[in-house]
């Protein structure tokens, strides 16, 4: 919405406003008293919105260069429980509010390594598309991750070429489809979750994890995969 835009590059301070049934920008005043950094909606300003129709998402700006949602907008943005609209740059971003990356208990189709592969991109710039997965897919030659890696824009790197934001395909099951995927952060950790009874994490690529790779995959829009999202996001959950 090219309104929201301009509304940005009105300011130097973050702007702020509500959407309004998916299409109408409300504009609001920014009430935080360090505007540069932060916004705040009043009250006064979101019943009025109310009055025009169904608040669909939230409108922010970010001055700076960080097209991404910072920790605090994640705070916010989960207890809001709506989409955010963040400009910047003279472009416009939209993020679903997905649960934290960190912390989320395992749910095959619901909360699974690919959900978190896919809201992890998602949160830095890149949208994945969800596909039907039924349980055990590994064991019956479906080969899902796979299949669908190219399908969805990725390409194959060897192991020495592997950098941050690269997605990393484990087998760990003998005589089972490859079937869990990592991310890969700086410093040689990776973002997983797995359905061994711990909630999703950040830890090492370690041996183990090592020994069990397949294979290593690059989004072709990796130029533009901000893994400032990520994060942002993992520092709520760390502290």
């Amino acid at each position: 919405m090219q309104e929201c835009i301009d509304y940005a590059a009105s300011s130097q301070d973050e702007v702020c406003g509500l959407i309004i049934d998916g299409v109408t920008l409300f504009k609001c005043r920014n009430a935080h008293e360090e505007p540069d950094s932060n916004f705040r909606i009043t009250d006064e300003d979101w019943l009025a919105a109310e009055g025009q129709g169904e608040v669909t998402a939230i409108f922010h700006s970010h001055p700076i260069n960080s097209p991404v949602l910072s920790g605090t907008d994640r705070v916010y943005q989960l207890a809001s429980g709506l989409p955010w609209w963040l400009a910047c740059n003279g472009d416009l971003y939209k993020f679903n509010p997905v649960p934290h990356l960190l912390g989320r208990k395992f749910e095959h189709g619901v909360t699974d390594c690919y959900t978190l592969f896919k809201d992890a991109y998602h949160l830095s710039g890149i949208n994945l598309p969800e596909f039907e997965r039924v349980d055990g897919w590994w064991l019956r030659d479906e080969n899902l991750y796979i299949k669908n890696m190219e399908a969805n824009g990725f390409y194959q790197v060897i192991a020495n070429e592997a950098a941050p934001g690269d997605v990393i395909i484990r087998k760990p099951f003998l005589g089972a489809d490859p079937c869990h995927a990592m991310i890969l952060l700086d410093n040689n950790m990776v973002l997983h979750h797995d359905c061994s009874g711990h909630l999703s994490r950040r830890e090492p690529y370690r041996l183990a994890f090592i020994k069990q790779t397949h294979s290593i995959w690059r989004h072709r829009e990796c130029s533009s995969l901000n893994l400032a999202g990520i994060y942002a996001d993992i520092s709520v959950k760390s502290h």
